[in-house]
């Protein structure tokens, strides 16, 4: 494969990587949009770990980075890019949200389409948890998306979402360590603060306030409720009915972030609005970036809760599930892989 820094024209700069398989193809190529979920902001789709806030810390899980390679081993291209105000790509990242997603998905989609080694007419997307909305909204606006992988998706209310991890949280916190607890304090204030603080957030989103106070337990945070607003508003079953094209459903079946009760609403979702050609793959064993969990239940949930899962690699059984769907829905010939 070979990474190739790219500039995306869009209402700001974006800065990413085309990724290309080799040895080079002879024609056009097909190719993915690649769409990374919440707190995903760069372009490999790496997070900051609790404890990694030093300047040398290895970033974590390069979750978008793995599944790009992994394609171009199969004889497809993608494209990856660091949101707006993230990375090496212009604008503030505290006026973004799904709308600005949204629009710079599509200019990305748009500058894909004008490759000459890639082929527009095999292009579709990928897009892991709060990144397969984008999918599907790529899917209404965008002509022509030939395929669309919904990883880790949500389908149900987002505040069904925040309670059940509130609830989670809950029930395992007197099993974290001191410095766990401090950690996923610094993560999720809201959550550390109970229903106290759930609700405090969710009535400033509900209010239309711009930010929501959140105090006690020794914690004074503000939060930006932009993104929230927006969640409340969505109803994310329905956003399935815009995907016709061929359709992946692949959810981790340990996944303690978003439920894998989800997966089924998902590909329900897509049946009822007549889509035939939607492949459902739960995996167990893994989590929510296709990690692999502890066996450990009470372990398992610590791990989900300061996000150290995630230090392990993306699951080479995740990675197979996306390449072979890609492959048989993008056409690609066996000479190309």
């Amino acid at each position: 494969m070979r990474d190739h820094e790219v500039t995306i024209a869009a209402q700001f700069d974006l800065a990413g990587v085309l990724c290309l398989p080799t040895p080079a193809s002879s024609g056009p190529v097909p190719a993915v949009l690649l769409l990374g979920g919440t707190g995903a902001d760069t372009r490999d789709g790496d997070l900051v770990l609790p404890g990694d806030e030093r300047p040398d810390a290895a970033p974590a899980p390069g979750t978008l980075r793995r599944i790009a390679h992994h394609l171009a081993g199969s004889g497809i291209a993608s494209l990856r890019w660091d949101r707006r105000g993230f990375g090496s790509s212009g604008g503030d990242p505290a006026e973004s949200d799904y709308l600005t997603d949204l629009a710079d998905a599509e200019a990305c989609m748009r500058w894909l389409h004008g490759r000459p080694d890639v082929d527009p007419d095999r292009t579709g997307v990928a897009g892991h948890s709060a990144g397969a909305l984008t999918a599907c909204q790529m899917c209404r606006d965008v002509p022509g998306v030939a395929a669309a992988a919904l990883l880790g998706a949500l389908a149900s209310p987002i505040e069904e979402l925040i309670r059940w991890n509130l609830d989670l949280a809950t029930q395992h916190w007197a099993e974290l360590t001191p410095g766990e607890q401090t950690a996923v304090a610094e993560r999720w204030p809201a959550v550390r603060l109970g229903q106290v603080g759930i609700d405090r957030l969710l009535d400033a989103a509900r209010g239309g306030d711009d930010v929501a106070h959140l105090e006690g337990h020794g914690l004074s945070v503000t939060v930006r409720t932009a993104r929230l607003r927006q969640d409340l508003s969505t109803s994310y079953a329905d956003e399935f009915r815009h995907v016709t094209c061929p359709a992946l459903v692949l959810h981790g079946g340990d996944d303690l972030n978003v439920r894998v009760e989800d997966a089924l609403v998902g590909y329900t979702a897509l049946r009822r609005a007549g889509n035939d050609d939607v492949e459902l793959v739960v995996l167990p064993g893994l989590e929510h970036y296709f990690c692999p969990v502890a066996a450990d239940p009470a372990r398992r949930a610590a791990e989900r809760l300061t996000m150290q899962a995630l230090r392990r690699p993306m699951s080479r059984r995740a990675l197979d599930v996306i390449a072979r769907w890609a492959v048989r829905t993008l056409s690609v010939s066996p000479s190309a892989r």
